[in-house]
């Protein structure tokens, strides 16, 4: 079976804003008592999910068997005040143009879009004609909100221009971001006034909004889920995570729902791949009984999940 790993990251430490790799750091020595010295925690922020070059990340897609994949990358350049040494936005995305050329079209990628650059606009139409950008990744949670009436020309070129908006929608996050703009229920605005664009849940709620998630995907055709991080709750309840599918797919179908794991790889994190492999088999489990009760998917409705959407999506048929 064809597999695709619909959101994923290729990262490297010095992609990271200086300001963000702060706040991270904050975070990480606010989840241990006591506390550890900020300083001290920062040098290493992100050392271990750095794949500059995408090796690794490609080595784990032979290993398990992956065609390709779509990276969601992310606009920080606005969450925390610029530092000197803060690579731009257009910095950010050759990157991943190089990526995709590197990896000989395996690595897909979403430009991250912030509306409030003066020049998001032009950015926004440049991408659109560059080969390896299969659609936009918006990160309101870094301070903007997607139904402000300066932001409404964002939705409206997607819808006119057939351009798959990646919305990041999970509860986790955190310093520095404002975590309810990725909520689901603020895209509702939006998606009632451009109702033929195409929105990609991303991270489908996980957690806190998953049952919102999926109750506001339902009500719109083109509405989309990925599934990425919801190994969190596989590898902690496989029980409820069946569960959670279950009512997924009766609600939104299977044909809405694409496959993602949003690993972040690097030496010491998934270097071996093992962490995807295990992903891929908890969701093609779902094709399969388990304690008594029916497969969650079909065959077909598994192919879905696993290539067919991503594919249809973002157009990557042409590729892998």
């Amino acid at each position: 079976m064809k597999v695709i790993d619909g959101h994923l990251h290729v990262m490297d430490r010095e992609w990271i804003p200086g300001g963000v790799r702060t706040a991270w750091a904050r975070q990480a020595a606010g989840r241990r008592h006591p506390e550890r010295r900020i300083e001290d925690i920062e040098p290493y922020v992100m050392t271990k999910q750095s794949d500059p070059t995408a090796k690794l990340t490609i080595a784990a897609f032979d290993k398990c068997g992956v065609a390709g994949g779509v990276i969601p990358s992310v606009d920080w350049t606005l969450a925390t005040p610029r530092q000197p040494s803060d690579l731009t936005v257009d910095e950010m995305l050759w990157h991943y143009d190089r990526l995709f050329k590197e990896t000989q079209k395996r690595l897909a990628y979403c430009a991250g879009i912030d509306p409030r650059h003066p020049d998001a606009r032009a950015r926004a139409e440049r991408m659109i004609g560059i080969e390896g950008c299969v659609g936009f990744k918006l990160y309101p949670a870094t301070g903007w909100l997607i139904d402000d009436p300066a932001h409404s020309w964002l939705p409206l070129f997607c819808e006119e221009h057939q351009v798959p908006m990646v919305i990041h929608t999970a509860a986790m996050g955190g310093d520095p971001l404002v975590t309810p703009n990725s909520r689901p229920a603020a895209l509702v605005g939006p998606m009632a006034k451009h109702p033929n664009a195409t929105w990609v849940f991303a991270h489908a709620g996980f957690e806190a909004w998953w049952q919102e998630a999926v109750d506001l995907a339902w009500g719109w055709r083109s509405a989309y889920v990925d599934i990425s991080l919801w190994q969190i709750c596989a590898d902690r309840d496989m029980e409820e995570f069946r569960n959670r599918m279950r009512v997924m797919v009766q609600k939104i179908g299977a044909h809405r729902i694409i496959f993602g794991s949003d690993i972040i790889r690097g030496p010491g994190e998934d270097e071996d791949g093992s962490r995807l492999k295990r992903w891929i088999a908890q969701v093609f489990s779902l094709g399969e009984s388990a304690n008594g009760s029916a497969p969650i998917v079909s065959s077909d409705e598994l192919q879905l999940i696993m290539s067919g959407n991503a594919e249809r999506v973002f157009g990557l048929d042409r590729w892998f």
